[in-house]
């Protein structure tokens, strides 16, 4: 059977500029007719091939310079499909997803009789239930008799990446990935795939990069499946981050897997992408106690909170109510808001957003932040959600920590006038006596997600006339009283929407109203107050 080689098979499912759908072998990342996008059928996939792309690129071609990475960043500079395939073939003998081992992110060692027999192939799905979900009817998104029964190789090595990547805990010794279990994943996101890729990778030089050979001879600090696996199921087997190669962020392997592929007699369709062939995955070894990642490691693609000094920092995760721009100020710029648990972007991010300061266009970039929300082994949600990450000028050294400041008193405004709204909408709807807790829970969770989106488009236009006069040694007060107004005018609409439908008994609606005038009242001295404004709306300086 074919080796199936990662690095040279065209595997990967691209929307080019043509229009045209097709698969693609990496180095054909900068063809004429430009991939613009990754196209899969779930967005996992998606996620855990775009990182994918990024750590092979990072390992194979990182730019030395922050110079030389802007300037690769141009379509027509960047390396031609040659120079990809050339920097690429080195590499190759590490990923075959078939054949003879070292396989790609598959255990050197692992036999039949150590795993104790395979398993499904829809088992490397996180979001597959598990014999006691299905048994409580827990099976949320893939009922147990609807999971597929087999992988092509292409969405076979995007499962097993995004396992590896993303791994929950699965169980005794079943070890999360190195980032933690269902870990937020922040990307910047080019007009071009190409782009994509190279906005996330690294210069040499970038703080908190280690600028270490990945040469073949080092195969073996780089790619943890060209040697056995750590089999942690003792103490003192953690494998911490000081004195490992950098490049491990990116092809941990937490999981002992061995996929075992089948060559049919007659071609048939893949059940996740609809790819005809003749080779399939339909079931994998697996065994508990792999590579157990413990302190130290910082993922170049992943923010993380501070816990104090000391202590290590937890990666973010993925949150089912969704990310709003609450959250846009950590991911991007870094939030101090809370001084003792401060968040810190991703630092592809950060290297990003620094080198290309004032290099814009005063066009915003988005950047994507992804992942599953997980409950322990339960996949509750994907989430994903899009910020934009904006062209500060150069010429003020400090814009980003004072954006921050100034754009963080209208976040926290904000925040205030949505729990006065919740709190508002609970007594309204719930004092009566018959309180439904997950009825309760629910729709304050839909009227929470539905605040952030409705104020979103207004909040991004008065940070970009923030940013337009950051020059100024005072704060924006004008855009300030715009956006109380706004506060105040959404969360009476949102509060009318979900407590004053239908007709209620007068005893009722001196709750409902009552309730409203509260948070109407809240708002106005809440709002005020996070924004610095004085309580008579006249503004003022401050």
């Amino acid at each position: 059977m074919d080796k199936f080689n990662l690095l040279s098979e065209p595997w990967i499912p691209v929307r080019r500029a043509s229009g045209k759908r097709e698969r693609i072998a990496p180095w054909q990342l900068t063809e004429a007719d430009v991939p613009l996008d990754i196209e899969t059928p779930r967005p996992d996939f998606k996620g855990a091939l775009l990182e994918f792309l990024v750590g092979l690129v990072q390992t194979a071609l990182p730019p030395a310079t922050s110079k030389l990475w802007r300037r690769q960043l141009d379509p027509g500079d960047a390396p031609q499909p040659e120079a990809l395939s050339a920097a690429f073939k080195p590499l190759e003998p590490h990923f075959n997803l078939f054949g003879e081992r070292p396989r790609f992110l598959q255990d050197l060692t692992l036999s039949v009789a150590e795993a104790g027999g395979p398993s499904p192939v829809a088992a490397l799905l996180m979001d597959t239930p598990g014999e006691n979900a299905a048994r409580h009817n827990g099976d949320f998104f893939i009922k147990r008799d609807h999971s597929p029964d087999r992988l092509c190789p292409s969405c076979a090595a995007a499962a097993l990446y995004a396992l590896q990547a993303y791994a929950p805990s699965g169980g005794v010794g079943y070890r999360v990935s190195l980032r933690g279990g269902g870990p937020l994943s922040t990307l910047i996101i080019g007009d071009s795939l190409w782009r994509t890729v190279w906005s996330n990778v690294l210069p040499l030089e970038a703080k908190g990069v280690t600028p270490l050979s990945a040469a073949p001879h080092h195969a073996a600090a780089v790619f943890p499946w060209a040697a056995p696996t750590a089999v942690s199921d003792k103490k003192g087997t953690e494998i911490h981050a000081a004195g490992r190669h950098f490049l491990t962020h990116y092809w941990a392997t937490p999981r002992r897997v061995v996929l075992e592929p089948e060559e049919d007699a007659h071609p048939s369709a893949c059940p996740v992408c609809g790819e005809t062939g003749r080779v399939f995955v339909r079931r994998f070894l697996a065994r508990n106690y792999g590579n157990n990642y413990g302190v130290g490691w910082r993922h170049p693609l992943t923010p993380h909170r501070e816990q104090g000094p000391g202590k290590e920092p937890l990666t973010l995760k993925g949150v089912s109510e969704g990310r709003g721009y609450n959250h846009w100020l950590g991911l991007v710029y870094g939030d101090a808001q809370d001084e003792k648990f401060p968040v810190r972007p991703a630092l592809a991010v950060g290297n990003f957003r620094e080198s290309l300061r004032g290099a814009m266009g005063g066009k915003a970039a988005r950047l994507r932040a992804f992942g599953w929300d997980m409950d322990n082994m339960k996949a509750l949600n994907w989430c994903e959600e899009e910020y934009p990450v904006y062209d500060l000028p150069p010429d003020i050294p400090d814009a980003p920590a004072i954006l921050a400041d100034r754009a963080g008193r209208m976040v926290r405004a904000a925040d205030q006038a949505r729990r006065n709204l919740l709190a508002a909408a609970k007594e309204a709807l719930f004092s009566d006596g018959a309180r439904n807790a997950k009825a309760e829970a629910t729709l304050l969770a839909g009227l929470s997600m539905r605040f952030w989106a409705d104020t979103k488009q207004a909040f991004e236009q008065r940070v970009q006339e923030i940013i337009a006069c950051l020059k100024n040694a005072e704060y924006p007060l004008e855009v300030y009283e715009t956006w109380r107004g706004v506060l105040l005018a959404r969360t009476g609409r949102l509060f009318q929407d979900t407590a004053e439908r239908g007709s209620f008994p007068a005893r009722r609606l001196e709750t409902i109203y009552g309730a409203l005038n509260r948070m109407k009242a809240f708002n106005y001295t809440g709002c005020s107050k996070a924004l610095g404004l004085p309580m008579d709306g006249k503004g003022g300086r401050q």
